[in-house]
């Protein structure tokens, strides 16, 4: 198998999570120190906290950035995006949901040659969705099949990893939650090389959550309306 992933990104982005982000990075620090073949470097977004995120991050990673843009998620990782300089980049939160363990995981299949991998919730189960949260995001992934016309278990979730060109190669304009489904559209674009596998989302450690079902649910399915049909046109053409 080639070793496509000779240096990776790993982009966090963080707003008040003081109470989980040293758990994150200590989590991630033991999981890459046992790969080899492969550099590293831990990329903190500190998209605007009121709290301790930013200096409690400074003990684990010289790379820790305020994000001098407008506040969103979307905002926070186009901006670890543009600071990253690994060919690879692996997307995750902050609050201890993800599982680093599932690094190796990520870096396996793109060196089978995927593009894009999306660790799936679906596939892996969560320990954080209520039934309106789980009712929410079946019915989005349902309209993604719809308007995509391509069936994946989980693209809203925020555990991702992906070549580089995936990000450098397209302008984003994703504020918040919603690049999700960007990202999606662009390696569609990209090569179309799209895969996931289980992936267990933990209860976040502490904190507040910071995605609002509704708000975020609506803001996912404009996007999806907009990419998707953007997708299918272009597929057409």
């Amino acid at each position: 198998m080639t070793n496509r992933v000779k240096t990776l990104s790993i982009v966090i982005p963080a707003r008040n999570e003081e109470a989980t982000i040293s758990g994150v990075l200590e989590e991630v620090d033991k999981v890459i120190k046992n790969l080899k073949g492969t550099k590293f470097e831990i990329i903190v977004v500190d998209d605007g906290s009121t709290d301790k995120t930013f200096e409690i991050s400074k003990k684990y990673t010289n790379k820790v950035f305020t994000n001098t843009g407008e506040h969103g998620k979307g905002n926070a990782l186009r901006f670890g995006f543009n600071k990253a300089t690994g060919d690879v980049i692996i997307m995750m939160d902050a609050d201890y949901s993800h599982i680093a363990s599932d690094i190796p995981k990520f870096i396996e299949k793109i060196n089978e040659g995927y593009s894009f991998v999306i660790g799936s919730r679906a596939l892996g189960g969560s320990g954080e969705y209520t039934l309106v949260r789980s009712f929410g995001n079946w019915a989005l992934t349902q309209a993604f099949r719809i308007f995509f016309g391509i069936k994946l278990s989980d693209p809203l979730n925020g555990y991702k990893a992906f070549v580089k060109d995936i990000v450098k190669n397209y302008n984003y304009k994703s504020s918040n939650f919603e690049i999700e489904i960007e990202l999606i559209a662009n390696a569609l674009k990209y090569d179309g090389k799209i895969i996931e596998f289980p992936s267990f989302e933990r209860e976040r450690a502490g904190g507040e959550m910071k995605s609002k079902a509704l708000r975020e649910g609506i803001r996912f399915l404009l996007a999806i309306i907009k990419h998707g049909i953007k997708y299918r046109a272009s597929k057409k053409s």
